[in-house]
């Protein structure tokens, strides 16, 4: 949208003597298109003078020799986060009149709104998404799902905020919300996703492993088969509303060397995401040892405590969030 208007005259200057000119500029720039102050004079020009400030920068700028009803345009480098600027003029006229002008400028940035999905984080205990987009956003309708896909939670929301981070809400239990749909607007455009911040503990009994073993005892199995029935279950009701991943999360207690504890609470973490999928399970599995770093007791060094050996089953679209009080790590897709 292209914007002109009047200038504004200094008061010393009579009426009758005033040299018209236009100023404009864009509204909404699209694609490469900068900042842009528009001048159009009536009568010939000797000089234009032009300062533009936007934001903690300024910009100046002179021409001259502009003939009448010749546009002549001002241009200052892109910045989305800048959406303000201020310019003064003084024109010359060749017939030795002088005119000065304040003109206020108020712009955005077109173009397609991107949501930047790679770097999302939410966190439970706020029960806020964080989401980074390319330009400003006006307001957003967001949508909380339970299981079944039952609507949990309806609200438009102003945000007033970007581009870089923003932050979004979202209410219920976080157990309870299982996906968030988000249609974002930002001007003329607008974007919509889904995340999911659903996790869940599954109920089991944990494998008893041989001393130093990452072997599944055979008479441990019926434990795992029982796990594997209880993600059958977890399947079957959200399976169809987002992309279940299982996280297994292998941990000792404090007897023995931590290095070698590490590696041996991650070689069983492995040892059970093969077995389950040798077994069936055939969505995506991630698996990381923790070793003694993710205790459920705290104990010193060298404490036989059995509730620190144990091997937790967590399912989710997303790794464990932070506020889940599972340590943030990179988890290992079973291959």
């Amino acid at each position: 949208m292209y914007t002109m208007m009047m200038a504004l005259w200094l008061a010393l200057i009579p009426a009758s003597m005033a040299k018209n000119i236009q100023f404009g500029y864009e509204t909404t720039l699209e694609g490469k298109d900068k900042p842009t102050l528009i001048l159009a004079p009536e009568s010939a020009v000797r000089r234009i003078e032009v300062t533009i400030k936007a934001g903690a920068k300024s910009y100046s700028f002179v021409k001259k020799n502009i003939s009448a009803g010749k546009e002549v345009r001002f241009s200052i480098p892109r910045n989305r986060k800048v959406t303000e600027a201020y310019a003064t003029v003084r024109v010359v006229f060749k017939s030795g009149y002088v005119t000065e002008a304040e003109v206020p400028m108020e712009y955005e940035y077109g173009g397609s709104l991107e949501v930047d999905l790679s770097r999302a984080e939410a966190d439970v205990d706020k029960k806020e998404l964080t989401v980074f987009v390319n330009r400003r956003v006006d307001s957003a309708d967001i949508t909380a799902y339970g299981a079944s896909k039952v609507v949990l939670d309806q609200r438009s929301i102003t945000v007033d905020s970007g581009p870089g981070k923003i932050t979004l809400p979202w209410t219920g239990e976080v157990h309870e919300v299982v996906l968030l749909d988000i249609d974002l607007q930002a001007g003329n455009t607008s974007n919509g996703f889904t995340y999911s911040p659903w996790f869940l503990d599954v109920p089991h009994q944990d494998v008893l492993f041989e001393t130093n073993s990452s072997r599944i005892p055979v008479g441990e199995e019926w434990k795992l088969k029982q796990t594997l029935d209880e993600l059958k279950d977890v399947l079957e009701k959200y399976g169809e509303i987002v992309p279940v991943k299982l996280y297994i999360a292998g941990c000792t207690d404090t007897v023995g060397n931590s290095r070698k504890n590490k590696t041996l609470s991650n070689d069983r973490a492995k040892s059970i995401a093969s077995w389950l999928k040798r077994n069936g399970y055939d969505r995506p599995i991630y698996y990381y040892g923790f070793g003694e770093s993710f205790l459920a007791v705290g104990t010193g060094d060298g404490v036989d405590e059995i509730q620190n050996r144990r091997v937790l089953y967590m399912v989710g679209a997303n790794p464990p969030l932070p506020g889940s009080g599972v340590p943030q790590v990179r988890w290992k897709l079973l291959r």
